[in-house]
This record gives structure tokens, C-alpha cells and sequence, in this order.
């Protein structure tokens, strides 16, 4: 499993980043990151510790392949724990834990419109294989426009030349991954929607989910932890009432 993300002031011949793996042998997790004095430091930490939880509540499932799930998944336990740690961050930013527990939600709301437009350019990139670069770029322009509307770039010149796409290694490293962040990222903010209201059974709830690591597929391990499938009509419905009411309290 490897989630990377690229830093800023990483110390020099030091590539950003942080992953998680593991050592079945071992029955052990292993999670390594880069830290460089920003929050995406704590971010990056309890989003790949999600990963490690999983992995080590899931070690002893009777078949190797069960270890670790699907990749749509997988994210939901890293992307969950980043919401269900939301109120430990006073432990990291002191009297600006709220503050960052309301720019992680903006990010979070924000992120879903921007990963599905990186799906769909894959799409479009995929079927249209002899595609010149200014093609690609005009491809990008049309999921900007259907999703991402109100991104304006002011005066940075490549960007309004609609080459924004060629920031995100994942389309160049890993090609169709980045929808399975997405659809996790409508499971996370289910269960901080839900951890609001009972946070003791939403925990019990996501750690039954770690437990039971690739053995069901993706609807079905969704539907397990009472769970509304991002598929379904309506599943962000909740959510996004809820996002709207906590950024304007805050």
C-alpha cells in the first residue's frame, strides 16, 4: 500500500512522502514518512497509521489475499482515521487544533469534486491514446469546467494553459488509482458525520471494519460498517448538510 504525498522543504536529496506496507511474515505494519514542520505532517501520519491499523487487526484472516483489501477499500480506514483522531489534534496544534480540524473538512469537501475530475480525464486520456499535449490540456480544461468551475489561477501562466493535471504523479505512477480516494473519502465523512453523534459506537463500528481487512468486496464491507455506498442516490446528502453547517459555525 503507498500513499504518496509530495512536501514542501523536505531537506535536500530527501524525496517527500510517506507510505504504508507490511511484513506478513512478521504479522507487523510498517509505516514511513517524511516530516518537514508543516501539518501535513500529522495528516500524512494518521492517514497511513489508518492503513497500519487495518493491516494489524486484519493479520490473522485465514487467507494471505484477505490482508489487504481492495484499494477503494483501503483508503476508507486511512481517510476514516483522519476523522476519527479529529479530536486529539489540541495534542498537535495546541489552540489551533480547530483551525485545522476546519481546513481538513474544507480540503475534504473540496478534494471530491477534484478527484473525480482526475478519473475522468484518465478516461479521456486512455481512449484517445495519440492525443497531442495541447489536446490533453484542452481535456483538462473540459473537467475544470464541469467540476472545478471556480478554481481562478490569477497570474500563474502554465496553469491557465490548463496544465494543472500534470501536477498529480498519481495519473503518470499510477494510473485510475486516484478514484478509489474519492470513493473512500464519501465513506470518511459517513463515519465523522456518524462519530458526531456517538462517537464510542462509531469507533466500534470502524475498527469491526479494520477487522475484517479484504474479505468482502468493496459494497459489501461499505454496507457492513452501516455504511451508505458512494453509488447510491443520495449518499452525500448527510454529509454535505453537515459540512455546510460546521464551516459556517466555525
Amino acid at each position: 500500500m503507498s500513499d504518496i504525498y509530495w512536501r514542501e522543504r523536505n531537506r535536500p536529496q530527501k524525496a517527500g512522502g510517506g507510505f504504508c506496507t507490511s511484513f506478513p511474515t512478521y504479522d507487523t505494519p510498517y509505516v514511513f514518512a517524511n516530516s518537514n514542520g508543516t501539518k501535513n505532517d500529522v495528516q500524512v501520519f494518521v492517514h497511513e497509521m489508518g492503513h497500519a491499523f487495518q493491516i494489524w487487526r486484519s493479520r490473522h484472516l485465514p487467507v494471505f489475499d484477505y490482508l489487504w483489501p481492495t484499494l477503494e477499500s483501503c483508503e476508507i480506514h486511512s481517510m476514516s482515521l483522519e476523522f476519527l483522531t479529529r479530536w486529539q489534534m489540541e495534542k498537535f496544534f495546541g489552540d489551533q487544533a480547530e483551525r485545522f480540524r476546519q481546513q481538513h473538512l474544507a480540503w475534504s469537501i473540496l478534494f471530491l469534486p477534484y478527484g473525480v475530475a482526475v478519473d475522468h480525464f484518465q478516461y479521456l486520456v486512455y481512449a484517445n491514446p495519440e492525443a497531442t499535449v495541447q489536446e490533453r490540456h484542452q481535456m483538462w480544461q473540459q473537467m475544470e469546467t464541469r467540476y472545478l468551475p471556480w478554481r481562478k489561477y490569477g497570474d500563474l501562466k502554465y496553469l491557465n494553459k490548463d496544465g494543472l493535471w500534470q501536477d498529480k504523479q498519481h495519473i503518470y505512477c499510477s494510473p485510475f488509482y486516484y478514484i478509489d480516494y474519492t470513493l473512500a473519502l464519501c465513506c470518511a465523512l459517513q463515519f465523522w458525520v456518524k462519530a458526531e453523534e456517538d462517537y464510542s459506537h462509531t469507533l466500534t463500528e470502524y475498527i469491526a471494519l479494520c477487522d475484517r481487512g479484504g474479505s468482502a468486496s468493496f459494497r459489501e464491507l461499505v454496507r457492513s460498517a452501516n455504511l451508505i455506498c458512494p453509488f447510491e442516490p443520495g449518499a452525500l446528502t448527510q454529509v454535505v448538510e453537515k459540512v455546510r453547517s460546521s464551516l459556517k459555525a466555525s
